[in-house]
């Protein structure tokens, strides 16, 4: 029997740690929850500096086609590493945020909700800003209501550009009339379809359409950031699920009414319950834990909190433990968790170590860091990241890091620290026979019990 603290840290946190102690139960997991919301450790680059970055990039490839200044490609050069020094930075700030926070509860959560309004920058301008939109778009919302993260997430720029909101245009509309342009619906569908009411929801393609025409006037630009360009939006009343929206001059405020209204739609609260539920609990959650979550939902007005309390309190959220797969993110910060390596030699690594321990093996195990496969985000189940490559890169990655702590701890004190109750009889057997310790630490680190939640 698997305790319920190493069930709490193990499927709603980063992971056991022999620096904190684990939850004892659903009510100090909440209480962390709180405390980590409060916090903000190892900042990321933020997004007006990647859209300065984007700025000057764009300047410079204009002034470089104008004249033959060597300086300009030295200069491009030089924005372009720094980018590339900021997506390393970021990558290493985004795991020690998950490895040594207090239980890590909160900062699953942000990751949830960055692969649930999954979108990466699209071009060479707005390249590596993910972790930016996620860390200034969702991770402010993780503890307020839905309808304020809907509305951040489909507004920001990322989302904008990646799902071609911005050749999206109404074909009434003036810009429509006078360029004979029309509907983009790649945003449309995927807010009914992903974002709010899910793939089973009740809608059709009529609504995609009318949905499309309503979000026309969506835009960015890199010197402003997201805008609304009422020119490119279609005017007049246009009608979704029974409800009248528009007027005869197209606003923002038309587009926020509907935002609001999809994110408090039942089968949004259905939606978000079964994919919270199957992200943390099981692959086929139980229809009451997810009714109950819904319910709590639909109670509350959308928020959040009220969402992850539904949640932790119903029995079923605490059946049957290590029934999901550590995506492999997930995995290195319950390694580095486990091993209570020091925060200062993560954050320290030079990028060419940066790139061989972190960024080369997240890719070679299926989550590539600043992208992601589709606006579906990465998949939920073992069989998604079980894979003969993915298996293979966890090994050689747990062996590599085996050997890059500065001590290694002996493999049968360390299976009791990096999973407690959890370990089964044949890995402290493993462990307790390793014929190194990095050997042993490696077998455990790459056991199917330690890759599960």
């Amino acid at each position: 029997m698997i305790s319920r603290p190493t069930v709490a840290a193990i499927r709603f946190g980063a992971g056991l740690s022999p620096l904190h102690a684990s939850p004892a139960d659903a009510a100090a997991l909440w209480d962390n929850l709180v405390h980590e919301a409060a916090m903000t450790p190892y900042p990321v680059a933020p997004w007006d500096m990647r859209l300065q970055r984007a700025m000057e990039r764009r300047d410079l490839r204009r002034a470089g086609r104008r004249t033959d200044d060597p300086s300009i490609q030295d200069q491009l050069r030089a924005v372009n590493i720094a980018d590339r020094d900021d997506t390393l930075a970021d990558l290493r700030a985004s795991l020690a945020r998950l490895a040594y926070s207090e239980s890590g509860f909160f900062e699953r959560l942000t990751r949830f909700w960055a692969n649930h309004f999954a979108a990466r920058p699209m071009g060479s301008h707005l390249r590596a800003a993910r972790t930016a939109y996620s860390d200034e778009a969702l991770r402010p919302q993780v503890m307020a209501s839905f309808p304020a993260m809907l509305r951040s997430a489909i507004l920001h720029p990322v989302m904008l550009a990646y799902l071609d909101q911005n050749v999206s245009v109404g074909p009434q509309s003036r810009t429509g009339r006078r360029q004979g342009r029309g509907l983009n619906e790649n945003l449309a569908r995927e807010l009914l379809e992903l974002h709010t009411l899910g793939v089973a929801g009740d809608y059709t393609q009529g609504d995609v359409t009318q949905l499309a025409r309503l979000l026309t006037g969506l835009t960015f630009n890199l010197s402003d950031g997201f805008r609304f360009n009422a020119s490119m939006a279609e005017p007049g009343i246009i009608e979704i699920f029974g409800k009248r929206y528009g007027a005869r001059i197209a606003t923002l405020d038309h587009i926020l009414e509907v935002l609001d209204d999809l994110a408090l739609h039942p089968d949004t609260a259905t939606h978000l319950a079964r994919k919270l539920a199957v992200h943390f609990v099981s692959d086929a959650p139980d229809p009451q834990l997810v009714a109950h979550m819904s319910a709590s939902y639909r109670q509350s007005e959308g928020s959040l909190p009220a969402l992850y309390h539904a949640m932790l309190e119903h029995p079923a959220a605490w059946e049957n433990p290590l029934a999901k797969t550590r995506a492999p993110f997930e995995m290195m910060a319950a390694s580095l968790r486990a091993l209570a390596v020091d925060p200062a030699l993560l954050t320290g690594l030079r990028g060419g170590q940066t790139r061989q321990l972190l960024l080369h093996p997240l890719q070679l195990m299926g989550e590539p860091h600043e992208d992601v496969p589709s606006p579906a985000g990465y998949g939920d189940d073992a069989s998604y990241w079980i894979t003969p490559q993915g298996l293979a890169s966890r090994v050689d990655w747990a062996m590599a890091l085996a050997q890059f702590v500065p001590v290694e701890p002996d493999p049968r004190d360390f299976v009791e620290t990096a999973m407690a109750d959890a370990a089964s009889d044949q890995l402290r057997d493993a462990a307790a026979g390793a014929e190194t310790r990095v050997q042993g630490i490696g077998l455990i680190l790459a056991s199917p019990g330690f890759n599960r939640r």
